[in-house]
């Protein structure tokens, strides 16, 4: 190939990038990349702080729900027999002797006990009224009664505070709070309050009858007590087929968690407050309750048909107690703090209680 024909060849060139320009592409990438990553991790735990917050909010709104619809029952009796399974005897009428009982105007105790539930050493007509409910009543120590802060030595509640008076300055409205709320209902419907502190399978021997406190009420035969400690009743039965319900319940804090009562730690263990008995947390662990308190509101009303409701209950009146239960409960995160909710309910308790004015 001569010179001429070497010149009139096209010329090749090289292209690529440099040094500087790689870098200079790689940072702008990696800031890109770092943006991005930061804005997903921004979003994951928001997302995450959301999904906890919701859960906080469900877990306080689910033991405020649990709390509310268990608390509204206290003091339910089914002195009428309204599931109508009472009328054991096919005489048309529910009375003491559908209980496995009969009328006893001695005090002394048949086969299958005895109910007292007034304390006057007869069974009788009396033992039914709605005045003598004994879920509404306290025996020696033994405080059945809505109780707040319920002290295991006495059975005493809360102190109250009076907020209203009648003109002639007695009390007309009066309030309890405290951190504990204690009750009893009849939640199997058998007019009798279910201890259940002795397993199903236990015989007499096993699991006796209580001996009481202190020698007296509420557990002692002699006093004709209105409770069911067995599994069963009546108790010496052998087909077992009436099942007993535990029927004293309640609700506290502790250890930074809502615990709700549910029975006896066994057959020796005679209390029933706040201090006492088997208790499970109904939060889970990681929710931190910081407070929770019960408001008892309770209006009083006279119910005697001769005078006014809004007059003091003279001696001899039939005085009704109109209550009503605010709960005012704080949780948080057991991660951190921030998360802090606050709820608040008033649950209307449907069964008043009626006394007789000393």
């Amino acid at each position: 190939m001569t010179p001429a024909m070497a010149d009139l060849s096209p010329r090749r060139h090289q292209a690529g990038i440099t040094l500087t320009g790689l870098m200079v592409g790689l940072a702008v990438g990696t800031l890109v990349l770092t943006a991005t990553l930061s804005v997903y991790l921004m979003i994951s735990e928001g997302a995450r702080d959301t999904l906890m917050e919701a859960r906080l909010d469900q877990e306080l709104r689910a033991a405020l729900d649990v709390m509310q619809m268990d608390i509204r029952r206290a003091g339910f009796w089914d002195f009428n027999d309204t599931n109508a399974d009472g009328d054991t005897n096919a005489d048309g009428r529910f009375d003491w002797t559908d209980l496995g009982l009969r009328p006893d105007p001695t005090g002394t105790l048949d086969a299958e006990g005895t109910l007292d539930a007034d304390g006057d050493g007869d069974t009788d007509a009396a033992d039914l009224s709605p005045l003598n409910n004994p879920f509404q009543r306290r025996y020696g120590r033994v405080n059945n009664d809505l109780c707040i802060d319920t002290a295991a030595a006495t059975g005493e509640c809360a102190p109250s505070t009076c907020t209203a008076f009648h003109a002639s300055g007695d009390c007309m409205t009066e309030v309890q709070t405290g951190g504990c709320l204690t009750y009893s209902y009849d939640l199997d419907a058998d007019a009798r309050i279910g201890i259940r502190a002795c397993d199903r399978a236990d015989d007499e021997t096993e699991c006796p009858r209580p001996t009481g406190l202190d020698g007296g009420a509420p557990f002692a035969a002699g006093n004709d007590e209105p409770y069911a400690w067995r599994s069963w009743y009546p108790p010496d039965r052998t087909d077992k087929t009436k099942s007993i319900d535990m029927e004293m319940f309640g609700f506290r804090h502790r250890d930074q968690s809502i615990q709700m009562r549910v029975g006896r730690y066994g057959k020796d263990d005679l209390s029933f407050c706040c201090d006492a008995g088997r208790w499970e947390r109904i939060t889970s662990p990681d929710i931190l309750i910081t407070d929770l308190e019960f408001r008892l509101t309770t209006l009083i009303r006279n119910a005697n048909p001769a005078k006014a409701r809004t007059e003091p209950c003279a001696s001899g009146d039939t005085c009704q107690s109109i209550r009503s239960v605010q709960i005012s409960l704080r949780g948080q995160l057991a991660e951190g703090t921030h998360s802090a909710r606050s709820l608040s309910t008033t649950v209307a308790v449907r069964n008043d209680r009626y006394l007789v004015t000393p």
